[in-house]
């Protein structure tokens, strides 16, 4: 197996290097004290890739500010940042104090790291990676470079021949006007070409298609494609050990260029067997900023906390970053609606005299049609999330237990949120506003897609960059605070044959 472009440690290198911020502890340059148990809460974090890549984007932010603190950061001898308190708090003020803990909150719990491949940046331009195998050389009629697997069309219709020892459609040479064919056969080291198993198609003058067959013995018969008749040959020969073949007709021509071999070899010993190749594909793919003004008077801020006992600062803070969630799932949301196709429709009303919550368990039927229909499209994987809206959430919930089962509800949500299990293999989101995209079912509508277990097993890539950073503070002669929030990421539709709607109909 090759790996072409030689781009395979990009992604990896970044998750194995958060998964050591992860390990330091934050004296030394780390975040470990954001992946622990306390007395207060349980900060761990199982899965090690989304551990790694909390870390990351954490770390993300701690590089802004050292760009802001400049004198004040360093890196010690391995290479790990470390930031002058003294100097943060004089230059990037108290907000630097709850950027992390929201980061560290906001980002492993976000739901779009269970739809999408999540592939964190460390610089404004990201670097998407996906991958295609590529048969590595040419076999019958299957060509070097040609795509087995397409990251972007998914499974490449190919037969089956490429790693047995058939070889089919196989196209050699032939001089057209002339009364003879030779040439040879490319896969014969090993143990040979097996005898009786060659079958030559090339055409003859009269013209019509024939076929050569070989006979066993080190020669062929020539027959008619259209009656099966028997030509006359003046020679024939194969040679089983080298591949090399002659025909020779006495009456008429062979006036075709294009001959097509079918045979077999015995591939024991040989050195010829087909190559396939993994190319590691990589996207250059601008970041892009969103942004928010806060602005607060230095009344509120005294009041708020007069009143309530509560810090106004980290509230605006979380208030913002809760609100780009928000919008950058739904941004990716309506991305992936846009491409996935209609699969089918689901009445909600069932036949006159049928019970409603049976009727609504044929709607498991139209999941794995969809599912299917995935599978079909990609040849990788079924679909397993689905993002609902309220009509289809009332459909869902209304399933009994032993179909779906609902996941605690969180005390506040805002946008798209987990609701549950279905079937045991479908996640289920819920995010109303699925209503507003561009033909959308006014009565309920379902977004499956498909989600493996590698980060390259995925249609849609999103890379956070800087999850939350912000400017200096500025306070006017009229007691009002003004202070910048943002967040920079990229996305990158890779396959949109991962995903599949169903719309659901009165």
């Amino acid at each position: 197996m090759i790996v072409q472009q030689g781009q395979s440690g990009i992604y990896e290198g970044i998750v194995a290097a958060g998964l050591r911020l992860a390990e330091t502890p934050e004296a030394e340059g780390g975040w470990l004290e954001y992946f622990s148990e306390s007395e207060d809460a349980d900060l761990r974090i199982e899965d090690p890739i989304l551990r790694g890549q909390t870390a990351i984007v954490l770390e993300n932010c701690k590089r802004w500010q050292a760009r802001v603190c400049r004198a004040g950061s360093k890196l010690d001898e391995d290479g790990l940042l470390h930031i002058n308190e003294a100097t943060r708090s004089a230059l990037v003020g108290g907000f630097s104090d709850y950027l992390f803990p929201i980061i560290r909150a906001a980002f492993p719990t976000n739901p779009i790291n269970d739809l999408v491949s999540v592939q964190p940046t460390n610089r404004r331009t990201a670097t998407v990676i996906y991958w295609n195998w590529i048969y590595g050389s040419t076999k019958g009629d299957i060509t070097a470079g040609q795509r087995a697997f397409d990251a972007q069309t998914g499974k490449q219709d190919s037969g089956y021949h490429y790693s047995d020892n058939v070889v089919d459609g196989e196209a050699k040479g032939a001089g057209p006007g002339a009364d003879t064919v030779t040439g040879t056969l490319t896969y014969h080291d090993g143990g040979g070409v097996i005898p009786g198993s060659i079958r030559l198609t090339l055409t003859h003058s009269t013209p019509i298609g024939v076929t050569a067959t070989d006979n066993s013995a080190g020669g062929f018969v020539l027959t008619r494609d259209d009656t099966g008749a028997v030509l006359a040959l003046a020679a024939s020969s194969i040679d089983y050990a080298t591949g090399v073949y002659s025909i020779q007709v006495n009456v008429g021509t062979f006036t075709n260029a294009a001959v097509t071999a079918y045979y077999r070899w015995d591939s024991e010993g040989s050195s010829s067997i087909p190559q396939m190749d993994v190319q590691i594909t990589t996207s250059t793919t601008e970041t892009q900023r969103r942004a928010m003004q806060l602005n607060y008077s230095t009344e509120a801020l005294h009041d708020v906390m007069t009143e309530f006992g509560v810090s106004l600062e980290p509230n605006l803070i979380s208030g913002c970053a809760e609100q780009m969630n928000f919008e950058i799932a739904r941004q990716i949301i309506a991305s992936i609606w846009a491409v996935a196709p209609i699969v089918s429709t689901f009445p909600i009303t069932g036949s006159a005299g049928y019970n409603q919550q049976d009727h609504f368990k044929d709607i498991v039927y139209y999941l794995n049609q969809a599912s299917n229909n995935i599978w079909q499209r990609t040849q990788k994987g079924y679909g397993n999330w689905l993002v609902v809206d309220e009509g289809a959430a009332n459909v869902v919930e209304s399933l009994p237990r032993t179909l779906f089962v609902p996941a605690p509800r969180p005390a506040s949500v805002q946008g798209l949120h987990f609701i549950g299990t279905l079937q045991g293999k479908y996640r289920v989101y819920k995010d109303w506003h699925l209503i507003n995209e561009t033909g959308a079912s006014a009565t309920g509508n379902v977004l499956m897609g498909f989600k493996g277990t590698q980060f390259f097993e995925a249609g849609f890539v999103w890379s956070p960059y800087q999850m939350l950073y912000t400017t200096d503070s500025l306070t006017t002669a009229d007691f009002l605070t003004q202070k910048g929030m943002a967040s920079r990421y990229a996305t990158k539709m890779v396959n949109p044959d991962f995903y599949a709607r169903i719309n659901l109909s009165p």
